[in-house]
C-alpha cells in the first residue's frame, strides 16, 4: 500500500513537466533574457521560491519552460516577456530590397519602416526585389527563428500571375515537386538537385494570355516559385504574397507598414507552440 501511495504521489507531482529538458529553455535564461537579473541572481531567485511558472512553484534546478506558452510570476507579478519587443506588418512593393541596409544605394526596408520606439527591426524571412506583399518583421529572434525553422512547417501563400494558360496537367506536375539545382549542385553531374515541392495549388483565373495562380509553400527554396513555374514554360509577371501561417495582409497599401493587432500576435504565436 505504502509503495503505492507515494507512486501515486509521484505521478501527480505538478512540477514534472518542468523537469523535461524538452519542453524548451532553462528558466534562469528566460528569466535574465526579460531583464530580471543576472542569470545567476535569477538561480538564487528559483532557489529561494520566488518563482511560479503557470501558478506552480519552481524552487529547483534545472527547470524548464516553454516561454511561447508558460506563464512566470516573481513575487506574484507577471513577467512580460514580450514587454520591449515590437512585431510589424509591411506591404513591400516592387523594386524594394529585403534588407535594412544596401551597400549599393537601392531601396530597402531601412529606408521605409522606422519603428517609433527606435527598436532596431529585422525582416522575418524574406521577398526578392520584384516581388510584393506582406513581410514580418521584428526584434524578437526567439520567434523569428521559430517562424523560419523548417521543423514548423509555417505556411506562405502567394498570388501569382504567369503568362500563357497552366492546363490541368502543369498543375498536377507543380504540385508533385519539380527538381531544382541549388548552388551546391551546379557543378555536381551525380547530383541532379532537390525536389521542391508545393503544399498546394489552386488556379484562379485564365485572363487572356495570363494565368493567376494561389500558391501555398512550407519551405523557402530560393527564389523557389519563380524557378519551378520558369521550368514548366510559365514565367511569373507578378508575384504578391498575401498570407504567412494565420496572419493575412490586410489594411495596407504598398510602402506601409503597421503594428500587429494583439490578435494577429497571439495567432501567429500559437502557430509555432512547440508540440507537447
Amino acid at each position: 500500500m505504502g509503495w503505492n501511495t507515494n507512486q501515486e504521489k509521484s505521478n501527480h507531482d505538478p512540477t514534472l513537466p518542468f523537469r523535461d529538458a524538452s519542453r524548451g529553455q532553462r528558466l534562469q535564461r528566460v528569466m535574465a533574457a526579460g531583464g530580471i537579473a543576472s542569470r545567476r541572481k535569477c538561480e538564487e531567485m528559483i532557489e529561494s521560491g520566488e518563482v511560479k511558472v503557470n501558478g506552480i512553484c519552481i524552487d529547483f534546478l534545472p527547470a524548464w519552460i516553454d516561454p511561447t506558452t508558460d506563464r512566470i510570476t516573481i513575487a506574484d507579478r507577471k513577467l512580460n516577456l514580450h514587454a520591449d519587443n515590437v512585431y510589424l506588418m509591411y506591404y513591400k512593393p516592387r523594386g524594394v530590397v529585403c534588407t535594412m541596409a544596401d551597400p549599393e544605394g537601392r531601396p530597402c526596408i531601412g529606408d521605409i519602416v522606422v519603428h517609433p520606439s527606435g527598436t532596431r527591426i529585422f525582416p522575418i524571412g524574406r521577398l526578392d526585389m520584384e516581388s510584393q506583399g506582406l513581410l514580418l518583421l521584428t526584434n524578437d529572434n526567439m520567434l523569428a527563428n521559430e517562424l523560419t525553422h523548417p521543423k514548423h512547417k509555417v505556411s506562405k501563400t502567394y498570388e501569382v500571375t504567369v503568362r500563357g494558360k497552366v492546363n490541368e496537367e502543369t498543375l498536377a506536375k507543380l504540385q508533385k515537386g519539380i527538381f531544382l539545382a541549388d548552388a551546391y549542385t551546379k557543378h555536381d553531374d551525380k547530383k541532379k538537385g532537390q525536389r521542391a515541392t508545393i503544399k498546394d495549388i489552386e488556379l484562379v483565373r485564365h485572363d487572356r494570355d495570363r494565368t493567376l495562380l494561389k500558391i501555398t509553400l512550407t519551405e523557402g527554396r530560393n527564389r523557389q516559385i519563380r524557378r519551378m513555374l520558369a521550368i514548366v514554360g510559365h514565367p511569373v509577371k507578378r508575384l504578391r504574397r498575401t498570407h504567412i501561417g494565420p496572419v493575412a495582409l490586410k489594411g495596407l497599401r504598398p510602402g506601409q507598414w503597421r503594428d500587429l493587432t494583439i490578435q494577429e500576435f497571439n495567432a501567429l504565436e500559437h502557430s509555432v507552440r512547440r508540440k507537447k
